[in-house]
């Protein structure tokens, strides 16, 4: 595994990756983001996230989800979609889930790769799917428009569509809802 630089985790700890956890997935922004937020598929993330709890999984990122989330928050308070209060409340959410930010030697090389092979306009996406692969873990993604654009053709992805009901958006249509 090539050299992983740990970072600050979003809870202030040394960001050290801990022998005896057990197993590492990364998430992106869009990921992150319904864990905070009231969206499509919210739920889902919502109890994947219990399970890894649960099972001492570690959750990392590269240095971009910060800067992601943080630009996403501020939007919705600047277009009147959360009260500052509520982006505030948002963030700080966010980083007391304790994901690990780390930075992996080979990163923005991988991350070129991956948006070139996918002919992705930009790498920000790509950097998620790059430390994914190179820590050989899961990438969770939200992110409908990054699933349909890698086209299967990446085993490490993992998109929340595909994940079950949860037992809230069962509920909902078991009252003749759809979610």
């Amino acid at each position: 595994m090539p050299s992983a630089r740990p970072g600050m985790s979003l809870t202030g700890g040394s960001g050290a990756m801990d022998k005896e956890t057990a197993s590492l997935v990364v998430v992106d922004a869009s990921f992150a983001l319904k864990l905070v937020l009231p969206e499509n598929y919210s739920e889902r993330v919502r109890q994947m996230w219990e399970s890894w709890v649960k099972e001492g999984t570690e959750v990392s990122a590269p240095y971009l989800l910060t800067y992601e989330v943080v630009s996403v928050l501020r939007n919705k308070v600047f277009r009147g979609e959360l009260s500052p209060e509520e982006g505030e409340a948002a963030l700080l959410a966010i980083k007391a889930q304790g994901i690990r930010l780390l930075h992996v030697e080979g990163l923005e090389q991988v991350a070129w790769d991956l948006a070139k092979e996918f002919n992705r306009p930009a790498a920000y996406d790509t950097s998620y799917l790059a430390l994914a692969q190179l820590l050989d873990s899961e990438f969770w993604t939200a992110d409908a428009r990054l699933k349909n654009a890698v086209r299967g053709n990446l085993h490490h992805l993992r998109w929340v569509g595909d994940l079950p009901l949860s037992d809230f958006e069962k509920g909902k249509e078991c009252n003749g809802k759809k979610t």
